[in-house]
């Protein structure tokens, strides 16, 4: 059975979540892989097909959504003529986590394809939903890139077509301890906007991760570190709490290794949105922005530091089990099912 996963590249999540998935996918399937969206800091370490241009979102130095430079940033055009020149015909199955490009060449040309991302899960009847006037943003969300079945990824389970967070398999078997300091990763930040509110904390040690940072330098307590998957890692396993966007994966990671956390949704970002939702309810703390203005919430989180626990199983077995029995039901009908 021949496959194609897709995978968009924008952010450092879904690459991240590839690596784990990838190897349960050989193991049942005869895959390819494609990407699309810009290069990523982090190695995927698979061979990869094809890369698209994709559609990427930009981001102002404040981390909001800079829509105006999106629009203008993306070519359309390619986007298009990317959708009609891949070859998702030459494949029985796609799998998309969340990518455009295969999952709008699947529909016009009647190819079966599979979802896996936490964006499905904002959408599934039972995940608890926010105010009325981001009805109309989920329901664009869901036409990013649709797809005939959809696995979604949760922080909890709501229903049996919801799966726990992909936790990397390095986190699950490092050792965890406390001391480190502070982890800080916003990637949608300007480096001095984030420099300008951790320098009011001069006693507190900070471990930032930028990609304006080439090489590691240190400015008192404060650590400026460039993007490095192990160097990231094994800072998260020692530090005391992690202040991060409200994308899923380090948020994952962060509860997983129970770590304070501070998530800072990237303003205009609606699947960002409902995440510091989700995780508001959990109890994490959650400003608005990174600001001058926020030191008291931060100093407070500082002080009375909150450690959510959560049971986050490895569900890739059973992920995989489940998209091999659904393609099978698709493809030959239930009756075949029952006759096996």
């Amino acid at each position: 059975m021949k496959v194609l996963y897709a995978i968009q590249s924008t952010g450092n999540g879904h690459i991240s979540r590839a690596k784990e998935i990838i190897p349960y996918l050989e193991r049942r399937f005869n895959l390819d892989i494609m990407l699309s969206g810009p290069k990523n800091h982090l190695d995927l370490g698979y061979p990869i097909k094809n890369h698209f241009q994709g559609l990427t979102l930009h981001f102002n130095k404040s981390g909001s959504i800079n829509w105006m430079k999106t629009l203008f940033k993306n070519n359309l055009f390619q986007f298009i003529r990317d959708v009609f020149s891949l070859r998702v015909h030459d494949y029985d199955l796609v799998i998309t986590d969340f990518e455009p490009v295969s999952a709008w060449a699947c529909k016009f040309r009647g190819v079966l394809s599979f979802g896996i991302s936490n964006q499905i899960s904002l959408w599934q009847k039972e995940t608890p939903k926010m105010k009325s006037h981001f009805k109309i943003s989920l329901k664009l969300l869901k036409y990013f890139a649709p797809t005939k079945l959809e696995f979604g990824l949760h922080y909890q389970r709501f229903n049996n077509r919801m799966f726990s967070p992909i936790i990397r398999s390095k986190l699950r078997s490092i050792k965890v301890t406390q001391g480190g300091g502070i982890v800080v990763y916003l990637p949608a930040y300007d480096l001095e906007n984030i420099t300008q509110v951790l320098a009011l904390f001069p006693k507190v040690q900070w471990t930032v991760f930028s990609k304006e940072i080439k090489q590691k330098t240190t400015k008192g307590l404060l650590n400026f570190c460039p993007i490095n998957e192990d160097h990231f890692l094994s800072e998260l396993a020692q530090c005391d709490g992690v202040i991060t966007n409200a994308g899923f994966t380090t948020t994952s990671e962060a509860l997983f290794l129970g770590k304070p956390l501070i998530a800072i949704p990237m303003r205009g970002q609606i699947e960002q949105s409902y995440n510091a939702f989700a995780l508001k309810k959990m109890g994490a703390t959650i400003i608005k922005k990174l600001s001058v203005d926020k030191t008291t919430k931060i100093t407070d989180w500082l002080d009375n530091p909150k450690v959510i626990k959560v049971n986050f199983e490895n569900d890739l077995n059973y992920l995989v089990d489940q998209i091999a029995l659904d393609y099978i039901k698709n493809k030959y009908g239930a009756k075949m099912i029952y006759d096996l």
